[in-house]
């Protein structure tokens, strides 16, 4: 197709053809959603997602790579998001260390995704819920 020739194709298909190549750059970008779980007080979720294939790309010895994401439930908010890892072999163990007064204030999926510095579920603010007076012996 010489140059000139380019000058005839409509605008309509320069328009599809840059859509579709927008689309298909976002595919291959973008992550899954694969699950979710709740904290034992459901105060925060945890949210597995698949890489995109560039990340897979990028991690190709990981076997079964995944992203966690760490939210707040009420009010709505993101703390943490994990790096890409591989949750091979039985790694995908949620612990829970958010829960009483003197826990270590973090949650953990398998070895290799921790986040730390996470507010308890029941706070000094929260004693007068049942489900924290029941935690802290009241």
């Amino acid at each position: 197709m010489k140059l000139p020739d380019l000058k005839k194709v409509p605008c309509i298909v320069w328009c599809v053809a840059l859509d579709l190549l927008l689309l298909a750059g976002w595919y291959v970008s973008t992550p899954t959603f694969r699950s979710s779980y709740n904290s034992p007080r459901m105060a925060y979720r945890l949210e597995f997602y698949d890489p995109s294939i560039l990340q897979r790309i990028v991690h190709y010895d990981f076997r079964m790579p995944a992203m966690v994401h760490l939210y707040q439930v009420e009010p709505p908010a993101l703390l943490r998001e994990s790096e890409v890892v591989d949750m091979d072999g039985g790694n995908s163990e949620i612990m829970w260390f958010v829960d009483a007064p003197k826990d270590l204030k973090k949650v953990r999926v398998g070895r290799d995704v921790v986040f730390e510095n996470i507010p308890l579920e029941c706070a000094e603010q929260d004693l007068h819920l049942p489900e924290c007076q029941k935690n802290f012996g009241k």
